[in-house]
Order: structure tokens, then sequence, then C-alpha cells
């Protein structure tokens, strides 16, 4: 941190937030009849989402607070916070008659009182009106009453008064004294591991007990009163006992004689309170335990947890610590640099041990000082609320910063300042920083607090407190001792000591992006920052891994054994070193943590760098003789892997090169690097020892052609070029339509590509078809995608004013298309096919298609003629009056009918496509793993049947997209796997019925990908308009005034699409409630397996059929993709490939882009459509699955053109029901011959 200025730095008032938005009347979007009726399905399938939302604090680790301090729960998590509503509101008043007033309106206004201004700077400070509001009702939900419960009170001071009675201990040898506790049950927590045991070598010095010196009630508990940490559950409280001075020498400072006595100390007051726990009185029933202070293994301490048993009204961890004054042992004596076991090398982390027992009163006194220096009242407990909740929504751990001890340090800072190094580069070099004072209120201070650590790097510019030199370590000591500086208040001690680096890395990380997400004032994001879970490792980190490390070898270092009391304290140091090390600039972060869920279990996290992340090669230090102290430390970090190459500019350096078979497996590189370095380092070789949640090799799979299939029917080795080959046959089919205009009646203005297989977005690499092997391939394996590109031709006087004859014109320059290309482009096979989907036979809707296939490249391409004058006719005909008089002569003018979809077809095809195109295509450059994220959750939605027949491709992508483009407070993916989760997450998070989707496609310029950390936000003004169109349309919905109220269910806007239609019109809530649903089954499997460790990948891609009321299941043999099923059975083809002498069933024909059930699942919509909503994966989908609309269901009046197969009701002649077993006997029929068996449900 270089300057006071960014402490100084409030929150600026978020005006736009704070508005209520006003419904503004806009034209509603074209009604589409197929998903009438669907309205009960849609209270079915969205379940929990028809709710209206909660109020903020309706949290699921929170109660709600009572301001009487009633002891009853039932009253306090029942009752409801109202906001204070202004009594002095402003009416304007009728105008009366009377006399003019003075145009001296000076007597009109009153200056506003002290409480008004600050009021004003409260919310000003707080971001705004409704952030304030929110933010107040979440601490009112979170503190507890200042003045603690009466029974709470009581039992604490049961605790004091047994601990002040207890008999003394005569002094006993270490090994005595075990035995007499362990006569209770009671076994000390000697620490120091076998070289330190008190009971070797027959020690001279003696265990006893005296009564405390005093008893403290330390932590914020006792200054600024109670919090709920959960839902019935309260903060702790920190009782510190006191420690007889005269139990201790000088030299007990020393090999751990100081802890050992510590430990004896409490393990005497935890036999009698344990005694105390299982007699009738205050504690009966209190659960007695060990842990530890702050993750610190020599200090450990007794946690009692009591709650109603103990007539409390929340449950209450009470934490008795052993502490001593500090004048036992001499400040300088306990100094980082200096050594206390008795060896050359100093012990920074046990001297800080030491000196951590003696700061319970220092600690006290500063966060009372600030207590009382801040205003107004419950300024510190109200930062230290929020502190906590938001560490507890990112899985920031207690002991890494989590802790209000820690906020409190970091609060006197922002409030104090004091002195920071780095001056002119150097750390010793210090200079003095103010802090910002008294004038903070708990919002200000929090966002202070994070701009201090975002913007501190704790290595290169150590920060120290103020405090009073002369009784506290000198700087120098610090410095020389620590990589990582922050000292508090006292002086005396190192905040981080015992932290790993990744620790720092992780907060410092969460501050940074944090305040990155509030720069957005355009939308609240109070829920992001307090409300919203952020703590799942697969979704923090780009890559996440679990290790167990019971067989793991650790360094046999003496000196780091100590420094590191516990087997698990030194794995995560020595794991976080050498991984830093191996990753190199390949991680912006490593963090290694033990597992909260699993022992023994380290949980490994990484945050890439995108641009060196996926490197083939690590070049280490050169050949040259003065490197040659690095160049054996290189070879030491990777052993066998390391190798000297000579590089293109002639320098010969050590390297590591990581082989690869096809380009995906790059960003299986860092996964592999991890992998490699704890198996040589550490000897973990087993592979149920490590388990990869994030780069496990199945998310590749499923997004992989199977290699059998790959081998019979692709060019061999086109593998290994990912989407080169159909760029390059793209390329060259570009050049042949940009150079034959000599040929061409007309010029040809542009080529633009419209397919995802050409912005890197299709779910599986379009590996180059040799069109040989694939006549006789068997019909499941027989599919060529074509790639969509659109040929616009220049405006001239030769293109007719009549939409028919344009569409002959096309017809006429296609077949000159199709000679030019074949006679420039050898072997090139071309046809003019029409479209299957123009279901009006509408002579003036695009309708033809020149088809092209290049057997050179193994690539086929559908090409489309964009007339710029067809769409200004097609919008006279819809658009503009009937004229009064026609002329004879003129020709027949096409009706509005079929002008419409041909209309809406040709935006969509010229316009909307290319321009999507163009938007998504920069992504790819701009972050490489957005490219395989789209495509995993591509293949996700269609693995749970809702293919771009159901919700299109550029949905998905642009889902992505607002991912990637705005991740709100985590950072931007640099892994597929994290973007695949993040974008589930949003699925399942995302309250569609109460807010679209915004995302800023259109403002991403292709940049270097430095600049992917820059996040893009939506324009301002287009997002207030984009509001008040969906709260229009909501608003129609509620009213029932919009006849298709359940369509509608996402709204998506981007900066060319203000109703945010343009690509979801047809997605109605009953699908938007279904897919709800399915990404919150999915998200909790990838918790659960984020805890176990185990994770089945292709599980979450297999969808449940159970909801449905009727499967169709279809032949394999006739799919044309069903290889690309996530269940297929490969024998289907691999046992006909063993005959491919004998020709497939198509003989010669090659088909392009065909496959039947596709066609068969598009006609069923077209029929069936407004009485059956269907469901299928067009990625080799075997079921065809079918809900029956409800309303056809229920009975009703016959009447003529009811539009489906209907039955007269039993019970009442007169009226009618849908006929399904009919209806299914006509699907049967017409899958004659693909359909093997329909199985109806209900």
């Amino acid at each position: 941190m270089s300057s006071i200025k960014s402490l100084k730095r409030k929150a600026s008032s978020s005006k736009l937030v704070s508005k209520k938005r006003a419904p503004v009347q806009q034209p509603s979007p074209p009604p589409s009849d197929l998903d009438e009726g669907f309205e009960d399905l849609e209270d079915e399938s969205a379940g929990d989402d028809e709710e209206e939302a909660g109020d903020i604090y309706d949290d699921p680790m929170i109660d709600r607070q009572v301001s009487d301090g009633s002891d009853e729960d039932e009253e306090e998590d029942d009752s409801e916070i109202n906001g204070n509503e202004d009594e002095d509101e402003d009416v304007e008043e009728t105008p009366k008659a009377g006399p003019s007033r003075s145009q001296n309106t000076k007597h009109l206004y009153k200056a506003p009182t002290l409480e008004e201004m600050e009021k004003m700077r409260s919310i000003e400070e707080s971001g705004g009106t409704t952030f304030s509001l929110q933010l107040s009702a979440l601490l009112n939900s979170t503190l507890l009453p200042s003045s603690p419960q009466a029974n709470l009170k009581t039992l604490l001071s049961t605790i004091h008064s047994t601990i002040l009675t207890m008999s003394s201990l005569s002094p006993l040898s270490p090994t005595k004294a075990i035995k007499r506790l362990s006569k209770d049950g009671v076994k000390i927590p000697f620490v120091g591991g076998e070289q330190w045991d008190p009971t070797q070598n027959d020690p001279k010095w003696t265990l006893g007990w005296d009564k405390p010196e005093e008893i403290v009630v330390a932590g914020s508990w006792g200054v600024v009163g109670g919090y709920k940490k959960a839902k019935g559950e309260a903060g702790n409280i920190d009782l510190v006992v006191v420690m007889p001075s005269a139990m201790f020498s000088a030299k007990d400072r020393m090999d751990y004689r100081y802890f050992h006595k510590r430990s004896h100390y409490l393990a005497v007051i935890y036999s009698q309170v344990q005694k105390l726990a299982k007699q009738e009185g205050l504690l009966h029933g209190a659960e007695l335990s060990w842990t530890n202070s702050s993750g610190d293994a020599r200090r450990p301490i007794i946690n009692i947890v009591a709650g109603k048993a103990q007539g409390i009204k929340h449950k209450v961890d009470i934490r008795i610590r052993a502490s001593i004054l500090p004048t036992v042992f001499p400040l300088s004596t306990l100094s980082p640099i200096k050594s206390l076991l008795r060896s050359d090398e100093p012990t920074p982390l046990y001297s800080s041990s030491i000196i951590h027992d003696t700061l319970h009163k220092s600690h006290l006194l500063h966060l009372h000082r600030l207590s009382q220096l801040l205003s107004p009242e419950r300024t510190v407990d109200s930062f230290l609320a929020t502190w906590r909740i938001w560490c507890i929504r990112r899985g920031i751990r207690r002991d890494r910063g989590g802790s209000a001890w820690f906020a409190s340090m970091v609060l006197g800072w922002v409030v104090d300042g004091g002195d920071i190094g780095g001056a002119s580069g150097s750390r010793e070099k210090i200079k003095k920083i103010r802090g910002v004072g008294k004038g903070l209120g708990h919002w200000g201070a929090l966002r202070a607090a994070w701009e201090f650590l975002a913007q501190t790097d704790f290595s290169q510019t150590p920060v120290f407190s103020n405090s009073n030199p002369d009784d506290s370590l000198p700087h120098s000591d610090f410095i020389n001792s620590f990589d990582d500086i922050f000292v508090g208040p006292t002086g005396r001690v190192n905040v981080f000591a015992g932290w790993e680096k990744g620790d720092i890395q992780l907060l410092r990380h969460h501050a940074r992006e944090t305040l990155a997400m509030l720069e957005d004032e355009s939308s609240d994001k109070f829920g992001e920052t307090f409300l919203k879970d952020r703590k799942l490792g697969v979704e923090v980190f780009d890559e996440y891994i679990k290790v167990d490390i019971s067989s793991a070898k650790l360094p046999e270092n003496t000196l780091g054994n100590s420094e590191s009391p516990s087997f698990t304290d030194l794995a995560v140091h020595s794991f976080a070193n050498i991984l830093r090390k191996g990753l190199s600039d390949r991680s912006k972060l490593v963090n290694v943590s033990p597992s909260a869920t699993l022992p023994n279990t380290l949980e490994i996290g990484i945050i890439f760098n995108s641009e060196n992340a996926n490197r083939v090669i690590d070049i280490g230090p050169s050949s040259e003789a003065s490197q040659a102290e690095k160049a054996e430390s290189f070879r030491q970090l990777w052993g066998e892997k390391a190798e000297l190459r000579r590089f293109k500019d002639g320098s010969i350096a050590e390297s590591v090169v990581w082989d690869l078979s096809r380009p995906e497996e790059a960003t299986l590189i860092p996964g592999k690097i991890v992998k490699y370095l704890l198996g040589k380092h550490f000897n973990i070789t087993q592979e149920e020892d490590i388990q990869f949640i994030s780069s496990d090799v199945e998310w590749q799979k499923i997004i992989q052609v199977p290699a059998s299939v790959r081998n019979a029917i692709s060019i061999s080795g086109s593998e290994k070029q990912g989407f080169r080959p159909v760029l390059q046959a793209y390329e060259e089919l570009y050049k042949v339509l940009k150079d034959i205009d000599s040929e061409l009646p007309l010029s040809i203005l542009n080529v633009n590509p419209s397919s995802e297989l050409l912005r890197y977005s299709s779910i599986f690499v379009p590996h180059p078809i040799d069109i040989n092997r694939i006549k006789t391939a068997p019909n499941c394996i027989n599919y060529i995608p074509p790639i969509d590109i659109i040929v616009q031709f220049e405006s001239s006087p030769k293109w007719p004013d009549d939409l028919s004859a344009i569409q002959k014109v096309k017809l006429a320059l296609f077949e000159k298309l199709s000679r030019v290309i074949q006679d420039n482009l050898p072997k090139s096979i071309t046809n003019i096919i029409f479209d299957y989907n123009n279901n009006t036979k509408s002579e003036i809707e695009d309708h033809s298609t020149l088809e092209v296939l290049l057997p050179n490249n193994g690539v086929s391409f559908n090409i489309k003629i964009y007339h710029e004058r067809e769409k200004t006719l097609l919008e006279r005909i819809v658009y503009e009056d009937e004229p009064a008089h026609i002329a004879a002569t003129s020709l027949p003018k096409p009706s509005r009918k079929l002008a419409i979809p041909a209309l809406e077809k040709h935006i969509k095809l010229f316009n909307h496509n290319i321009q999507h195109h163009q938007s998504i295509t920069p992504l790819h450059h701009k972050f490489p793993s957005y490219s395989t994220s789209t495509r995993l959750l591509k293949k996700w939605f269609t693995s749970h049947m809702l293919s771009n027949i159901i919700i299109p491709i550029e949905i998905i992508e642009l889902i992505m997209s607002k991912v990637y483009l705005n991740p709100d407070s985590l950072q931007i993916p640099s892994s597929s796997t994290s973007g695949f989760i993040r974008s589930i997450i949003l699925l399942s998070e995302w309250n569609w019925k109460s807010d679209p989707l915004f995302v800023p496609i259109f403002s991403v310029k292709e940049t270097s990908s430095s600049s992917s950390k820059d996040r893009i936000q939506f324009p301002q003004g287009k997002k207030q308009d984009g509001l008040k169109y969906f709260d229009n349309l909501r608003n129609k919905e509620k009213s029932s005034q919009d006849v298709n109220h359940h369509q509608h269910g996402w709204i998506i806007f981007t900066e060319e699409d203000d109703t945010g239609l343009r690509w979801t019109k047809n997605i109605s809530k009953v699908i938007a409630g279904r897919v709800t649903l399915l990404a919150k089954a999915t998200l909790a499997a990838i918790k659960n397996a984020s805890e176990t460790g185990d994770l089945d990948v292709r599980s979450l891609f297999i969808t449940p059929t159970e909801h449905y009321d009727f499967l169709i299941h279809t032949s394999p043999s006739i799919i044309s993709r069903y290889y690309q099923n996530i269940q297929a059975n490969s024998e289907e083809w691999e046992s006909k490939l063993k005959y491919r002498n004998l020709q497939g069933s198509q003989g010669e024909i090659v088909r392009i882009g065909f496959n039947p059930i596709e066609r068969y699942v598009e006609e069923l919509i077209k029929i069936y459509g407004d009485s059956i909503l269907f469901f299928y994966d067009n990625n080799g989908g075997t079921i065809i699955s079918g809900i029956w609309n409800p309303s056809k269901i229920n009975s009703r009046s016959l009447k003529a053109f009811l539009g489906y197969n209907s039955k007269p009701v039993e019970s009442e002649s007169t009226l009618i029901t849908i006929n399904q077993e009919a209806i299914l006997a006509e699907i049967s029929r017409l899958g004659k011959g693909m359909i093997e068996k329909i199985e109806r449900r209900r």
C-alpha cells in the first residue's frame, strides 16, 4: 500500500441502485402458442422458485433478532424486522387562493440538523439507501444485545469460581503428573513430538498446579457484546486464565518447557470441569474437547459447548485459554531472531507463540479503545460482524483471517496507521502512514480494510501498526525473520506468524475481487457480498485437489519439525513451498490447507495465470557457469524430468517438457506438475491418495469423440490439430469465393461465418472426415457436421424487387457458384438443398442452401446468400398499411401472415447469427478456457434433453459469457472446469422471475489476454432501459394481460438486444424451472464430491427420467450421432466395423448434417407441440421424453378445430379430453422403423 489515500476512500453513493424501477410501456413480444396451457407444469417444475424472494436477512446461518431480549427462540426466529417509515413524507398540496408570497424563499428551507447530516453521511458511506437498509437488517439479525443473558452470566461465574477454588497440586515429574491425571481419564495435550517429549530423558523440572493470578473475559465478547455465527448458535466466549508467574523460571522458555507446563495447567482445569459436567448442576451435560488457538498446535485450549441444557438461549463455545504476564520472560529474550531450541537457527514461530500468550490484556485494551473512539455506537461490533460474515461466505478459516481478533488488527491499522516498509524498493526503509481516524462508519471501515489488504504486498512492504517503541521489538527483528509482515499494535508479534503464504494471498485475493465487484454501482451487490456462499473449492479455484497425507514422507528437518509442531502443519508448508516453485508463473495463487471434513487430508487450491497455465515447456537456468547453483536447484526440483535443451536462438538451458497427444491436454499440464512433484518429493504415488476434482480426465472425455469412432471415420492424426483443420478449410473456401468475381454475374462483397464450429464452441472438436471411409461406416457413427457461412453479393439492378423472384435468383446464383467452386476446388462435391423446416412452404421465405463438401479437407459447408433488399421488402409488407388502390400492372403482394415468419427468419439468419458469431469469437482469444467451458455447458444441456431444439446454443454461449465478463465476487475463471461449475451455480441461483441477465458481449474488445482481469460493465443507460422493459413485461404477466404469460422464462439482454428476447422468446417458464432444478441437483452433487473427494463426472451429465409422462425409446442403429451419447455402447459400431468391406446402407451417398431422429423430433413438435412438451438429446440421445399439457388433459366442451385427437369423458358424455392412447399410437406409426417401444409412466 503506497499511500493513505486509498484508506480514506469511502463507498460512493449508489443512487441508481436505490431508485425504484419505473415500468414503461413497450410493445409485447410476438406471442408463441407452443407452450400455452403448461402453466400448471411451471408450478411443479419450478418448485421453490415459485415463492417470492424472502427478506435479505432470511439467511440459513443467522437467526432473526428480537429487540426486547426475549428468551424464546420461537419468538426470535419468527419475528419480522420492519423498516422505519418516514412519517414526515413530503406530500404535494393543492394550491390555494390568496395573496402572493414573497419571492424570498429562504424562510421555506431549514438547515439540516447534525443528526440528519450524520444520517445522510451514513447512507452515502454504505453505498446507497437500499444497500444501507439491507446492511442494517443483516446486522439487526446478527448482533446480540449488548447485555448478556442472565443464565450465561451465571454459567461464566460458575466456571470462574470453579477454577479459583480448585486445590493446588504438588509438583511432580512429567511422568508422574501424567499418571495423576490419567486416573480421571484426562490426557495431557503435550506438543513438540517425540523430540521434545517431556517423559524422555528424565527432566529435572516438574509439573504442579496453583490457582491462577486472575481470570479475564477476553476477546470481542467482553467489549462489544455477542453475535450469532449460525442459527441458534452464538459466537465464542474466551476466558483467559493467567497462570501464576512463580510456576516458571527463565529457562522455561527453552525446548518446549513453557508449552508443556501450559498444557499440564489446562489439563488440570479440564479434569475438574469434566467432573462438573458429569454431576448435577449448571454445567451438567456440557461437552468438553481440546482445540488450539489460531491454528497453533503449541497452544491447546479447552472448548466447552453449552446450550439449552445449561439454560442458555443460544448454543455457545466457551474457550478457556492459558496465558502469562508479560513480565515472566523478558521481551528481548523472545525476539524472533533468537533461537529457543538450542540450535543455531532462529525460531520466530516458537517465540511468537509464547508472546501471544502475554498479550491478552493488550489486545483487550486495543479493542476497547477502538470501540470508544469510533462512533456511532456499536460501530466496532458492526464492523466485526460484517467481517465475520464476509469471511464465512468465502470459506476463510477463523485462524487465517476470519476471526474478530484479526479483524481488530486490520481495523487498528485503518484507524491509526503506522509504519510501512518498502520505500525506494527496500524492505528496511520505513515511512510513516497516517490512519483515517475516527470518522469512518462500519461500512466505510470495512471497505478501507479490504483496500488495505488488496493493495498491500506484505512481503515487499512490511506493515507495522502504531505502537510504543519502548515496549515493542525492533522492526529489523521482524524484517530479518519473516517474509510477510503485519505487526499488531503491541509491536511484539507478527500477525502472519505461522501463516502459509497462500493463506495471505487468498485473503488478499477475496478482498481484491470484492472491491472489483463493488465498482459496478449500477446493480445491488449486497447479496453477492454477504449472503451468497462463495466457498466451494471448485468454484473459487481453477484447480482443486485433495491429497491423503497418511503415507507422505516429509523432509527430516529438526528445525522445521519444531517450527511446525504438527505433522499436518509441516505438510501444509512443505507442499505449498514445492508446488509454488514448480508451478512458478503458471499460477497466481497456491493455497494448501487441512481438510475440514476428512482426516489426514490436505486441500490444494490453485488459481491460474491464464497466459502461462497451459505452457508446454518450462525453461530454467542456462548452462553457463554463473548459473550453476540455480541449475542444480532446478534439477533437484524436477529430478529426471529436467534436461538440457538447445533452443532456436542458440541458447542452452535446463528445461522441462510436457508431452501432449492432442491440444486439449494442455489444460492438464498444471495437474500433471502437481502429481509429479508430490510423488517425487513426498512419495505420494498411489492414485487413490491424490484426487483431482477440477482436472479429472473425465471432464475432457465427455466432450471428445471416442477413439474407435475417430479412427474409423476421421483423417488420421487430425485429433492433434484441434479446430485448425476446419479453420484452414474455411480459409481455403473463403479465398476461392473472394477471387471468383469475374466468373459470377454479381460480385461477392462479404463472406461471414455463423457456425459454432468456427468460433471454437461446438461440443465436439470437428475432426476432418475421411470421405472414403465414412461411406462404409455404420449408421450410428455416420454424421458429418456442416459449417454455416453467409455470402453477400453486391447490390445491383439485376436483383428483382419481388420476394419470390429473389429466391429464384438465389437458386440461379447457387447453381453458378456450384460450378465455379467445383472448377476451383477439385474433387469438391456440391448440392443445392431445400430447408426441411420451411413449414409454411412460402415462396417469399429463404429456403435454399448450397451444400459444399471438400473431400481433401474432410469438411463440409452450408452456404446461404444474403441480399439486404430482401429485409426492406419484407418490412414493407409487415409494417406498412395496405394501399387503398393497387395498379393493374402491380404484382400481387404477399400476405402479412407469410411475411412475418419470413422476416423473423431473415433477421435471425443474416443479422443476429452473424452479429452473435462476431461477438463470441473474440472470447476464445481473450479467455483461453472459455471455449472448453462452453462446450461442457452445452453438453450438460443436451445430456439433460435440453438440446438446441429447446434451448438455442446462442443462449448457452451468452450464459457462459456472463460468467467470464462479470464474475461477481470471484475472479475470471482460468480453467474450463471452473467456468463450467460457475455457470451451473449461476443457473441454480438465478431468480429469473424477478431478475434478467445482462451480458455485455458487444463491449468486449479483442485485446491482449493481460486485459482479461478487467471486468466488462453493461452500459448504464441500456441497463436501466432493460430493467424498465423487464418490469413492464412481468407486470403484464401478473395482471394476466399477456395471453402468453407462461412464456418469457429467461430474459437475457445484450447491448444490441433491447427486449432480452432475441434468443429466449421460446424459453417458457416450464423449461426455465426445469433448468433451475437440474442445476441445483448438479451443484449438490459437485458440493458433495468436493467434500468427499469422490467425483463421478459422468453422473453429472446423466439426466433422470422419472418426471416425464412417457418415454419414446429409439433404435441406436439409425441414430447417426449415437456415438456422441454420454452412455453410448461402443459395441453398437465396433461390431459392425469388423465387416467394413460390406457397403453401408446409404451406399455412395454422403449425407451432410443428417440425423433422422432429430428430424423426427422436429416433426413431432410441429404436429403435437401444443399438446406435448418434448425433450430430446440431439447428441445421440436414444430417448425422446414427453409431458402432456395439463390444460389438454382437463375435461372441456367439444368444439371445432381443437387441434388434437380427443375422446369423450366416460363420466360425462358432453365433455371431451385428449386421447393419449391414440396420439401415442400416431407417434408410433410416424416413427415406424425407428422406435423400439413407447413407455408410459402415467
